[in-house]
């Protein structure tokens, strides 16, 4: 089994002087200038992955400031906002306070203004009366002249209490 190894011929495994040498320089050259190409796009390939990696890295950080960019405005525009509903709730306090004032300062007039339909609707009621029997058949004519006479004087009244 030992003889069963794997015999080269013998033109591969030695070299004529003259030509062997050319051959080898030629060889290992090429080897060399193949070693040396492979390093090159193997370099290449390394720098290319590091500039898509550069880039990534910058649109990233593009992305990182555009957030930033919004969360400034964000927060701008929260202030502002809070701003003016400070201003909102302010003015309705004011508002609140102007009102209750404004009541306060007109209670007198509305109670005089109750007070004077309150007597108005009895004028009314009165007026209704006296005209109705103002206007019975069975009247003379000199109490229907008295009952007109009362009713000028208070229709007067009742004009007076409107104004």
């Amino acid at each position: 089994m030992a003889d069963d190894k794997l015999k080269l011929p013998t033109g591969i495994t030695t070299v004529p002087a003259s030509t062997g040498d050319i051959q080898v320089s030629d060889r290992v050259r090429s080897e060399m200038l193949k070693t040396q190409r492979a390093g090159i796009e193997g370099a290449a390939k390394v720098e290319v992955a590091r500039l898509q990696v550069a880039q990534e890295a910058i649109a990233a950080t593009r992305a990182l400031f555009e957030v930033f960019k919004s969360h400034n405005e964000l927060q701008a525009t929260r202030a502002e906002w809070e701003g003016r509903v400070s201003a909102a709730e302010a003015a309705v306090r004011k508002a609140a306070v102007d009102l209750e004032t404004a009541q306060e300062q007109n209670k007198p007039r509305l109670e005089e203004l109750d007070q004077s339909r309150e007597v108005q609707q009895r004028l009314l009621a009165l007026f209704d009366e006296v005209m109705k029997q103002a206007t019975h058949a069975d009247l003379s004519e000199e109490t229907k002249k008295e009952a007109r006479q009362y009713l000028l004087q208070l229709s007067d009244r009742i004009v007076q209490l409107r104004k």
